[in-house]
């Protein structure tokens, strides 16, 4: 059992429960950014994918913030206590606290677990999707450069400039 000098006290274990709330909340939104991305990847959506990385870009710094501040926290609280626990292990401060507030600080740090999976999971979809694209943005550039340098009908004189003698044989083709 542990005694009063080692166990943490219910504000400090209050606190934690906030900060990782807190942390919860910004990977929260920037999962929903993620899943933005893909649709505007999907749709080919210039603009939008631009303000959503520019979101990306205002929401990144303040969910590094929050991961900092819990580290902050639990490494003050092993400190205080005396306690040989890393600063990204909340999970090992749960060994000094009651039942009631385990079960607490518990549900909080599963939380940020779970969202911070889901954002995980969607950035390496959007990674594979953004792979995909640049595919076939390639695949697209090569076709369009053979058919130019190989134009039988004379459709593009030798700057690769339309000659006005019927269609260039565009294609086009979508993700």
């Amino acid at each position: 059992m542990l005694d009063d000098s080692t166990r943490l006290k219910n504000e400090e274990c209050r606190r934690l429960g906030e900060i990782l709330g807190t942390e919860s909340g910004h990977y929260s939104r920037l999962l929903r950014l993620a899943w933005r991305q893909n649709s505007y990847m999907q749709r080919q959506d210039v603009d939008r994918l631009a303000a959503n990385a520019r979101e990306w870009g205002r929401y990144l710094p303040k969910a590094n913030e929050a991961r900092l501040e819990r580290e902050r926290f639990v490494g003050e609280l092993a400190a205080r206590y005396g306690l040989s626990i890393p600063p990204s292990r909340v999970e090992d401060l749960l060994d000094y606290t009651d039942r009631e507030t385990k079960a607490v600080v518990a549900g909080a740090l599963a939380g940020v677990r779970n969202v911070a999976a889901k954002l995980a999971r969607q950035n390496e979809l959007n990674r594979l999707l953004a792979e995909f694209c640049l595919d076939l943005v390639g695949e697209e550039a090569e076709i369009f450069k053979s058919a130019v340098l190989d134009d039988p009908a004379g459709c593009y004189d030798q700057g690769a400039r339309s000659t006005g003698r019927g269609p260039g044989g565009v294609l086009v083709r979508q993700a």
